[in-house]
């Protein structure tokens, strides 16, 4: 994987994260790793993201990831609430803020939530 790909998709997210701020943001990340923002439908985005579905749908056969903000978070880690969002496995679930990204996941042989800091190894990861 191209640094300049993975430079590019922490980008576009960081400035999504920025304009949506102090809500939460929220995206999908295609096959080829570009992020495309789309708009979060919580009833209390400063707090949790609801996906707006129709981006899933549109995304259904070229989405790689789903993407939220924890705007302010020095240290943006998944929170209880993401735990849920893992039940699709299709999906690489991530959740960022500034310069610190995470891609996390549900392990269901230990029933935990897991996540390490995203790194450009990780988009190779299909």
């Amino acid at each position: 994987m191209e640094s300049t790909t993975y430079e590019n998709l922490i980008k576009d997210m960081q400035k999504h994260a920025e304009q949506e701020n102090p809500k939460e943001c929220c995206g999908v990340i295609t096959t080829d790793f570009e992020y495309v923002p789309c708009k979060n439908i919580s009833l209390q985005p400063e707090d949790y993201f609801v996906l707006d579905p129709l981006a899933l749908v549109e995304y259904m056969d070229d989405c790689w990831g789903i993407f939220h903000s924890h705007p302010g978070q020095d240290n943006p880690l998944p929170s209880e609430n993401d735990i849920a969002s893992t039940s699709f496995e299709e999906y690489n679930f991530l959740v960022g803020w500034k310069e610190k990204f995470y891609i996390y996941w549900y392990d269901t042989n230990v029933e935990a939530l897991k996540f390490e800091k995203l790194t450009k190894d990780h988009l190779c990861k299909m």
